[in-house]
């Protein structure tokens, strides 16, 4: 694993921040060039966008607070040492979504369902791309396994093999991704008709079975480990069923087009 990408005297820039810059940033581009497809002023959603992103970042590291409430409580300087914990995904959309939605319901220009649209396929990008970071950080580990998609991680004892959690994650986002433009390109005629949300709560409810299933497969020898599939669990047995009533809705809007 490359945890630090560059080193010059006691400045250290990690390769897990510098991975995840980039991946965010091509979402953030996407995104945008995505605007017009759905036809949304430019200026008003990058303000929102803008916005969704700084709450995304936040939501981000305050989950790493959360899962490490404990350590930070002990030392509170911790708090602001970045090269401490990292962002976590959860933490991220949850920061996005209810930011954009929010200032959303200020706009008369924007709508919120489009823009959800409009972002949900850059966001799986984000996650296929950023994951490699977590890779090359060596963080995320999996169970400890003889599966031929395994592998070593150096703070491992010699021998030692793991599922890699993060490459899981990366490839099935990745999957996600051509799937939803599949999606997309089939039903945006009828978009144009009648538009109706549909890319979003196939992509959120994509993304819960990804971290359910993929969840099962990491280190369970931590308590974030614990918090995070407790957490998660709770959040498939609230959020799936409410994600699946939003995509039938979605589904039968289009079918009327």
């Amino acid at each position: 694993m490359y945890p630090t990408l560059l080193r010059i005297g006691s400045f250290r820039v990690d390769t897990y921040s510098v991975v995840w810059f980039i991946a965010l940033a091509i979402a953030i581009h996407w995104s945008i060039n995505r605007l017009s497809l759905y036809e949304l002023d430019e200026d008003e959603s990058r303000k929102i966008m803008a916005v969704s992103f700084f709450c995304m970042l936040l939501g981000a590291r305050s989950y790493e607070y959360i899962l490490h409430w404990r350590m930070y409580l002990n030392n509170p300087k911790l708090l602001l040492d970045l090269n401490r914990g990292g962002l976590h995904e959860f933490g991220a959309v949850m920061g996005a979504f209810l930011s954009a939605w929010v200032m959303s319901m200020f706009s008369r220009k924007v709508s919120f369902m489009k823009l959800c649209d409009v972002a949900a396929i850059p966001a799986m990008q984000a996650i296929a791309v950023g994951r490699w970071g977590c890779f090359l950080n060596g963080c995320c580990v999996g169970l400890r396994s003889n599966f031929f998609t395994a592998v070593h991680f150096p703070r491992d004892p010699a021998g030692v093999f793991r599922h890699p959690v993060q490459i899981y994650y990366s490839v099935i986002a990745a999957l996600c991704v051509v799937f939803l433009l599949w999606v997309e390109k089939k039903i945006m005629p009828r978009q144009k008709k009648n538009y109706s949300p549909v890319i979003a709560p196939l992509a959120l409810i994509l993304y819960t079975l990804m971290r359910y299933v993929v969840t099962i497969t990491r280190d369970r020898m931590s308590l974030s480990w614990l918090i995070m599939h407790t957490w998660t669990y709770k959040y498939i047995t609230i959020a799936l069923p409410l994600e699946c009533l939003w995509l039938a809705f979605g589904l039968r809007k289009l079918k009327r087009a």
